[in-house]
């Protein structure tokens, strides 16, 4: 088994060094690759988050117009969104839009960080 200094970071390792992998190869593989190590962190984020909540999310839970997975990935979509459009060689009057994106998401996912109660990872 990893450490616990080691396996607590690893999902925002995936998503970092997609982002990085996004902005240092701007090419479409190379924002494709970036997007899939992005996507890849988000989910083992998501799966982890999902395993360690305490409230009962399962009866409190109705069943809106979003699936499950995609009121998940929307935050970790706005921000591969506004990423792509900013490494992306596209007219400058969509700037603003990746602003928006990168606000919106960044505030999304603060705020289901803040507003779950997770038990605490167990250390070694």
């Amino acid at each position: 088994m990893l450490p616990t200094t080691i396996y607590e970071p690893l999902p925002y390792s995936y998503m970092v060094a997609g982002l990085v992998g996004m902005m240092v190869l701007p090419s479409a593989l190379g924002v494709a690759s970036g997007a899939l190590l992005f996507l890849a962190g988000a989910l083992v984020w998501i799966v982890r988050s999902e395993h360690r909540r305490e409230d009962d999310v399962f009866a409190d839970r109705k069943n809106g117009p979003v699936p499950f997975w995609g009121y998940e990935l929307l935050p970790f979509a706005c921000l591969l969104l506004a990423l792509t459009i900013f490494v992306l060689p596209l007219s400058q009057l969509f700037y603003p839009s990746a602003a928006i994106l990168l606000i919106v998401g960044m505030q999304l996912w603060i705020t289901r960080n803040m507003q779950r109660r997770h038990r605490p990872a167990l250390t070694n």
